[in-house]
C-alpha cells in the first residue's frame, strides 16, 4: 500500500518545482526528501521524477500519481472532518489566510463572532498575497482563505477546492487628484480609451493586471506599464503622485495622505469576485462549517433592506 506521506512529498515537488524547494517548505532536508521519493519509486516500480535537469520535474506517471493524491487526501480529510462533526464540538485551531490590505474588512466580523460563539476554537491569521491564496489552501498551509477572481480573465480551476461567494467588488479607474487625461477638462473622462497615452502602474502577471491588459485591449490599446507592482497600496501612492493610472477594486481602501479620484468607466462594469476558499474535504469540519455559516449569515444580512 502506498505511503500517504511520500505522496504528499511528491505533490510538494510538483507544486514547488524542485526537491530543494519542497524540502524547505516542509522543513525537511533535501536528502531526506530525495530518499523518500526514491523509496516511492521503488515501491511503485515506476520513475516518477524527471532528473535530467537541476529542477526536478515529474514524469507523466508522477503527474498521474499526484492527481490521485489529491483525491486520496480529500477523502482522508473528509473522514477526519466527519469524525470531528460527530462530536458536535467546535474546537482546535483554524488557520485563515487573509490579504491584509483589504481582507479584514470582509472577514474579521464573521471570524470574531465565530470566536465569541466557540471559545474552544483558536483562530489564527496569516497574511497572504492575493494571488497565492488558492495555492496556500490546496497545499494545506492554511485551512481557508479569501481569494479573488475576475470573470473576464478566469483562472484555471484547482482540484479539490470549494469556493463560497462572499462579495462582488466593482473595479474603477484610479487617477491622480488632477485626474483628467486632458488636464483642461473639468472632470476626468469615463472612457478607458481616453487613457491610452497615459502611463500605467500594474502587475501584468496578477489577476487584476490581466484584467487591465484585457480591458485596455478591448479599448484598442496596450497599456504603457511604468511601474510593476501587485501591492495596491503602493499603486495608489504612485497614482496619487501622478506617476500613472491604474484599475483598482472598490474594496481596496484609500491610502492615507495620498488622494486619488476613482472613476466609473463607461460600458460593461468590471467586477472582482471575492470568495472564501477551503479544501473540499474540510467543508464538514465543524470549525470551517461555523465560519462558512457566519459568512453566509452576514452576507444575507447585508443584502436586506433596512
Amino acid at each position: 500500500m502506498l505511503d500517504v506521506r511520500k505522496l504528499v512529498l511528491l505533490r510538494e515537488v510538483q507544486a514547488r518545482g524542485s526537491i530543494a524547494a519542497a524540502a524547505e517548505s516542509l522543513n525537511y532536508t533535501r536528502s531526506a526528501v530525495s530518499q523518500q521519493l526514491s523509496a516511492l519509486e521503488a515501491e511503485t516500480g515506476t520513475e516518477l521524477l524527471d532528473r535530467r535537469s537541476n529542477r526536478a520535474g515529474l514524469t507523466s506517471a508522477g503527474r498521474l500519481l499526484v492527481d490521485h493524491t489529491e483525491h486520496i487526501l480529500a477523502g482522508l480529510e473528509t473522514a477526519e472532518s466527519d469524525l470531528l462533526a460527530a462530536t458536535g464540538r467546535v474546537r482546535g485551531e483554524l488557520r485563515v489566510g487573509v490579504p491584509f490590505h483589504e481582507g479584514p474588512a470582509l472577514l474579521i466580523p464573521a471570524l470574531t463572532r465565530v470566536r465569541d460563539l466557540h471559545p474552544a476554537l483558536r483562530i489564527t491569521l496569516q497574511g497572504l498575497p492575493v494571488g497565492g491564496c488558492r495555492e496556500a489552501v490546496r497545499l494545506g498551509q492554511v485551512d481557508l482563505a479569501l481569494a479573488m477572481g475576475y470573470d473576464e480573465v478566469p483562472e484555471p480551476p484547482m482540484p479539490g477546492l470549494y469556493e463560497e461567494p462572499v462579495a462582488a467588488d466593482r473595479v474603477r479607474l484610479a487617477v491622480g487628484p488632477g485626474g483628467a487625461a486632458d488636464e483642461s477638462a473639468s472632470r476626468p473622462p469615463d472612457r478607458l480609451a481616453a487613457y491610452a497615452d497615459r502611463a500605467w502602474a500594474l502587475d501584468p502577471d496578477s489577476g487584476l493586471g490581466r484584467l487591465t491588459v484585457h480591458a485596455c485591449a478591448a479599448a484598442g490599446f496596450v497599456p504603457d506599464i511604468v511601474a510593476r507592482t501587485s501591492d495596491l497600496q503602493a499603486t495608489l501612492g504612485l497614482v496619487s503622485l501622478g506617476w500613472g493610472v491604474s484599475l483598482v477594486p472598490d474594496l481596496v481602501p484609500d491610502r492615507p495622505g495620498y488622494p486619488v479620484r476613482r472613476i466609473i468607466l463607461d460600458g460593461p462594469g468590471l467586477m472582482r469576485r471575492v470568495s472564501l476558499v477551503v479544501r473540499g474535504g474540510a467543508v464538514s469540519n465543524p470549525a470551517v462549517s461555523a465560519v462558512l455559516a457566519e459568512v453566509r449569515r452576514q452576507s444575507d444580512a447585508s443584502l436586506r433592506l433596512p
